[in-house]
């Protein structure tokens, strides 16, 4: 990592990592949370960065994607 590929590789870790740290494992209603709700939420706080100008890639969560119920939010 250096100062040209920083913000592409931090902001989407970060966001990452707040909703596993923030958003526990459970809903309001108390059900698990899923890989397929935390990607929609990843990629729509990707867009609002990209809209401010920031150059953050994809979050790409493939190794929960291919082995679904195995990884735990």
């Amino acid at each position: 990592t250096d100062p040209v590929n920083l913000d592409q590789m931090l902001w989407p870790r970060a966001a990452a990592a707040a909703e596993v740290l923030w958003s526990g494992k459970k809903d309001l209603g108390g059900k698990e949370r899923n890989v397929a709700n935390a990607t929609r939420r990843l990629a729509e706080m990707r867009e609002r960065l990209v809209t401010r100008g920031v150059g953050a890639a994809p979050v790409q969560m493939v190794w929960c994607l291919q082995n679904e119920g195995r990884c735990v939010l």
